[in-house]
């Protein structure tokens, strides 16, 4: 059910945009446009085709072998075509016998994982920390289940109460004075936040530097990445934001204590 919470918006925009096609060429506000154009716009059809499958396979407790094949080689296909070819040679290099990444299907318990092969892991990553309570959670299940009947996310304009009381609960767990909270989708987003929150209150005392240690991530994003210390992920995007040196984690803390 936490699955159907995270891709049921994704495909729900897809169909929004595919009915918005159809509801433009009703009533010819796109009129006749050059073939070059015409040839890129997308097909309303293919897309609501699309949609439907995706929503279909959400509602499968199980695939058929000739199912699962088939999920696989449309998986690969799409990771290659439309979501990064790169990161699916990634996925490659890492599997036994160099045939591309394992494909997920479902939870087999709170800790492990099942392949559309068949094959159990035990997931030691956790999605980066968004599993920190397990797969599958029964606790988590319900509650997002109720939520989704009541309402499924919060209109952007009025006020939501279950922000205000995660914020309450955050603030009894932190240390000091720490009681505001900015609710960020990523980690990338928080550090994005983190380094204009210090510049807002830094800059007019006329200090512009931030210390980043060496061998650190910090995201990919423009700021995220001007802290970040991967060569790799930095070159493509030079220059970066300016006053980022970096320094090893135990000159930091010299520095720190005064010695």
């Amino acid at each position: 059910m936490i699955t159907e919470f995270v891709f049921i918006p994704i495909f729900a925009i897809a169909a929004g945009v595919a009915q918005s096609l159809q509801y433009l060429n009703r009533y010819h506000v796109i009129r006749e446009p050059p073939e070059h154009i015409l040839n890129r716009l997308p097909s309303s059809a293919s897309a609501l085709a699309c949609s439907a499958h995706a929503l279909n396979l959400i509602e499968k407790r199980t695939l058929d072998h000739e199912e699962m094949k088939a999920l696989n080689r449309e998986v690969i296909e799409y990771f290659k075509e439309h979501v990064n070819p790169g990161f699916l040679e990634y996925r490659k290099s890492v599997t036994a016998g160099g045939d591309y990444g394992a494909v997920e299907w479902q939870a087999g318990s709170l800790n492990t994982l099942v392949d559309t092969q068949g094959q159990e892991f035990i997931d030691c990553l956790g999605g980066f920390g968004i599993f920190n309570v397990g797969h599958r959670n029964p606790v988590v299940v319900s509650a997002v289940q109720n939520q989704l009947a009541k309402q499924p996310l919060h209109s952007q304009e009025l006020l939501d109460p279950l922000r205000a009381m995660l914020a309450k609960t955050l603030a009894a767990l932190t240390p000091g004075k720490l009681k505001y909270s900015f609710f960020c989708n990523s980690g990338t987003e928080s550090v994005e936040a983190a380094l204009k929150l210090a510049k807002a209150y830094q800059s007019p005392r006329g200090k512009f530097t931030f210390i980043a240690t060496s061998g650190a991530f910090h995201g990919k994003s423009l700021g995220a990445l001007s802290a970040t210390a991967k060569s790799t992920f930095r070159k493509p995007f030079m220059p970066l934001l300016a006053g980022l040196p970096s320094c090893a984690v135990w000159q930091y803390r010299s520095h720190a204590h005064g010695s």
